[in-house]
């Protein structure tokens, strides 16, 4: 049974693209609404979801949907995301093997290979797709998190009520700020 959802950002939610200034800053990055939808239903559903990324500027849109974050770049610039499996099993107290994952990218390798529910996208490397239980047919920021909802919706955990996910979007900052 799946009982976190741990999600890696760039590649996954996103497609990867990073639109830079010329002092190699971050500007920009694309998401799929429907995505944050569907991470809504994971959570009404009783599955907590996490999102892991070596790239820190995605820190402040977790926050702003009420959605823990997790840095993997660490101080030495390691991006070994599988030291937070512990920190997971800790804090949630959630057992690794009811524990998922989607990645896209060779970084993501060191996670997938500790967990049992592990998913990517359909464009990612082939060692990434090689390593996965599951390819999803979602490419990277083109519905990922919609598909696999659909794939384990039934099978892993119930339908949440409408009214569930409407009050968790009512509780996200992003949603504040759009009114």
């Amino acid at each position: 049974m799946i009982k976190l959802l741990i999600l890696d950002v760039d590649g996954v939610l996103t497609d990867g693209t990073k639109v830079y200034d010329e002092n190699h800053n971050v500007l920009s990055k694309r998401y799929m609404c429907k995505d944050f939808t569907a991470i809504k239903r994971f959570i009404a559903a009783d599955v907590k979801v996490v999102f892991i990324s070596g790239d820190s500027f995605n820190e402040t849109m977790a926050n702003k949907r009420n959605i823990d974050f997790y840095c993997s770049r660490s101080s030495d610039l390691s991006l070994d995301k599988s030291p937070f499996l512990e920190k997971f099993k800790k804090k949630y107290k959630i057992s690794i093997e009811n524990m998922a994952f989607v990645g896209d990218d060779y970084f993501d390798l060191s996670i997938i290979k500790r967990l049992n529910f592990t998913y990517c996208p359909s464009d990612s490397p082939q060692i990434v797709k090689d390593t996965c239980e599951v390819i999803l047919n979602s490419k990277g920021g083109d519905g990922v998190v919609v598909e696999l909802y659909d794939l384990l919706v039934g099978k892993y955990f119930e339908e949440p009520l409408e009214e569930d996910v409407v009050n968790l979007d009512k509780q996200e900052t992003s949603s504040e700020e759009m009114s």
